[in-house]
């Protein structure tokens, strides 16, 4: 028996060393230079053609939506394949310049298919020149006003009308966070009870958004702004400047992108994904807008009769404040001035970094996470599945149970 035993032995290690594949330490150099010059190809985006492309267990269609002035948007739409009559569903918006991406951006880093692995039945919006909602020869005669007199109304009257339902949870990255505010500051001031109505709005959770302006490095760019011929452009070429941005591998891996992002916080795939696929040209008339913010320092509207931050307390409906502790765009100070200014009775901020806090009935909790988030990277970064998806989804699924009449 003990004979047997070892003849296996022998035979197992004769099998092992057959196995085994040398490598000179050349080859393994070669094979290392080859893996920088030629990286592995990007994640894979979702084929169009597919609607049961994650475990057979969401549906997807675009659906289109006409504006007042005539322009058609595009609305992708995810849910589970039998979806939930007791759930309001959830209207995602991107922020400035950029697409669905920002939300929705590939296999296994989709925020969008996240919530609609959990059941919801999500709408995530593009507005007018972005992503599906972009069209040939555009004029890019729109501000941000238009956005919201236009756009935001009649995404929210298909999203009403697709869903069956009479209210709906919105989700907002950066400037998607800022027309919610606008939008229920505008229904607060009873501006036009036709396209504004908060009691649409089931609760809110704005990502990054910005309602002041004080960054030293903004007011330079927009200082350069006013005193270059960037105005006098028909529309700011950022599709073009980003695509060239993402092949600048030793600039997307350093601080230099830090208001992009915290730059150690996000995969470089990712960072190239969101640039080259998650930013589209911005029309002068947004452009000229956000300038205006930053040289006066508030959210105001379009025509400047409307100062968005000194009306925060027309806010009533359910909020939470999602942000970056090194969030170069929407600061720390930024989320606080939200929380302490809304009217909402259930009002929730919450900042994530290592040095990150909770806010909820006045009372600050202070909270340790693994990282520190800035921009883009608190729906993209490498642990926003882990940290910040999770954190959303909870306090989404306290608010979406559908109240009986």
């Amino acid at each position: 028996m003990a004979r047997i035993r070892q003849s296996i032995a022998r035979i197992a290690a004769a099998a092992r060393e057959t196995t085994k594949t040398p490598t000179s330490g050349s080859v393994s150099h070669i094979q290392k230079l080859y893996r920088v010059l030629n990286p592995a190809p990007s994640p894979f985006f979702y084929p169009e053609e597919r609607h049961d492309y994650i475990f057979k267990k969401i549906s997807k269609k675009s659906i289109s939506v006409i504006t007042e002035d005539d322009i058609t948007l595009t609305i992708t739409n995810k849910h589970p394949r039998v979806k939930s009559k007791n759930l309001y569903p959830i209207l995602c918006l991107p922020g400035l310049a950029e697409t669905r991406f920002v939300l929705d951006q590939a296999l296994g880093n989709s925020f969008v298919d996240y919530l609609a692995l959990n059941g919801f039945d999500v709408y995530m919006a593009e507005l007018r020149g972005h992503g599906k909602s972009l069209h040939l020869k555009e004029r890019y005669n729109w501000n941000v006003q238009t956005f919201l007199d236009f756009d935001v109304p009649a995404i929210i009257n298909k999203v009403l009308e697709e869903s069956g339902q009479r209210q709906f949870l919105w989700v907002g990255h950066s400037m998607g966070g800022m027309l919610l505010l606008a939008y229920l500051i505008s229904a607060g001031l009873a501006k036009d009870k036709n396209i504004y109505d908060a009691s649409l709005v089931r609760g809110g959770v704005t990502v990054g958004s910005p309602i002041v302006f004080n960054q030293p490095s903004l007011i330079a760019l927009a200082l350069a702004y006013k005193l270059t011929f960037l105005p006098r452009l028909p529309y700011i070429p950022t599709d073009n400047l980003a695509n060239w941005l993402s092949v600048l591998r030793f600039v997307l891996d350093s601080p230099l992108t830090y208001h992009f992002w915290n730059w150690r916080n996000m995969d470089v795939n990712n960072k190239m994904l969101y640039l080259k696929d998650g930013i589209d040209n911005m029309a002068q008339g947004v452009m000229r807008d956000f300038m205006e913010y930053i040289l006066v320092g508030d959210f105001c509207s379009s025509d400047g009769k409307i100062n968005y931050r000194e009306n925060l307390f027309l806010v009533n409906t359910p909020l939470l404040i999602v942000g970056g502790a090194v969030d170069a765009m929407a600061s720390v100070e930024n989320m606080q001035i939200i929380y302490d200014n809304v009217s909402s009775t259930d009002k929730e901020l919450r900042a994530f970094g290592t040095h990150g806090y909770m806010m909820r009935d006045g009372q600050k909790i202070n909270m340790k996470d693994r990282t520190d988030y800035g921009h883009v990277d608190l729906t993209l970064g490498k642990h926003s599945k882990e940290d910040i998806w999770p954190y959303m989804l909870n306090w989404l699924r306290k608010r979406a149970k559908v109240r009986g009449d």
